[in-house]
């Protein structure tokens, strides 16, 4: 049958070492001396060797190594009853956080300022992503929860709250050398002018991306927003962008919706998801509290 030691009869005998005796032993620990007595001669028949000399007190060999492991093991309960208890406040718990690019250009900053500033203590891993892979990741476990669109069907394995809509529109920049043909022609000339997309956007526009892909000469996936607004914008090509995104820059100006055609326009729903029945820390929820009372 397998031994287990107690980790009250640990506390005993490292009391007694400690205090160097039995009465002083149980002071410190508001119990009687015969009961640390007790404790120590079972811990040494459980074992069977001796554990403490008498008379003086002296640890035998098997009492040092003993020792090293009670100060081992008490030493981690209280690291493990001092995480727990500043999990509960707030402290330590370590928010896991996956944006997509539009959520964190747009609100990012001052969402997790917010979020610092009411948990100064919580530890932040943060990463943006498009939002099919963020999709992935909490379905993986790998992040715990994710803001972006929604898929049209989200996983059933999700819990998703909304916090709002926006539209996605088919953009191109005035500065583009065809656009004045692409309003004029826009069949004849959509072949000539490149889609950027990314991954985020191939997800969002099934099953119309085969229809997509015959009607544009190339597509280039270019997952970074910034870099794919830069080259919509210098009239290197054209790109499905969130409207709030480009309203919030007025380096944007020069950028036009199209909407000759059925595909230029995907409505969305942004909010945040998580794995269903998964528990979500403090740091998790106390985000999610900031989100819904966000002024989006």
């Amino acid at each position: 049958m397998p031994i287990h030691i107690d980790i009250n009869e640990i506390r005993v005998f490292k009391a007694v070492y400690e205090q160097q005796g039995f009465k002083k032993a149980a002071d410190t620990l508001f119990v009687t001396q015969s009961a640390v007595s007790q404790t120590i001669a079972n811990l040494e028949h459980k074992l069977d060797t001796l554990l403490l000399e008498r008379n003086p007190l002296k640890l035998t060999e098997t009492g040092i190594r003993l020792l090293n492991y009670a100060e081992v093991v008490l030493n981690e309960e209280q690291s493990v009853l001092d995480d727990i208890n500043n999990i509960k406040e707030g402290i330590f718990s370590t928010l896991q956080l996956a944006l997509n690019g539009s959520i964190n250009n747009l609100y990012g900053s001052k969402l997790i300022k917010e979020y610092c500033r009411d948990s100064p203590l919580t530890k932040i891993k943060l990463n943006i992503m498009p939002s099919r892979q963020i999709i992935t990741a909490i379905g993986s476990d790998l992040w715990e929860i994710g803001f972006g669109p929604f898929q049209q069907e989200m996983p059933a394995i999700f819990e998703t709250i909304p916090l709002f809509t926006d539209d996605r529109m088919l953009m191109i920049s005035k500065k583009h050398p065809d656009f004045a043909q692409l309003i004029a022609d826009p069949d004849t000339i959509l072949r000539k002018v490149p889609l950027i997309v990314s991954h985020l956007e191939d997800q969002d526009m099934r099953p119309a991306i085969d229809r997509l892909r015959d009607s544009f000469g190339s597509i280039w996936e270019v997952n970074d927003t910034d870099l794919r607004i830069d080259l919509v914008s210098s009239g290197l090509g054209m790109s499905f962008l969130d409207q709030r995104l480009i309203a919030s820059n007025s380096d944007y100006q020069d950028l036009v919706a199209l909407k000759n055609f059925e595909f230029a326009k995907i409505r969305l729903r942004f909010g945040i998801f998580y794995r269903k029945g998964k528990p979500l820390s403090m740091g998790a929820k106390r985000f999610i509290e900031i989100c819904k009372a966000f002024n989006f």
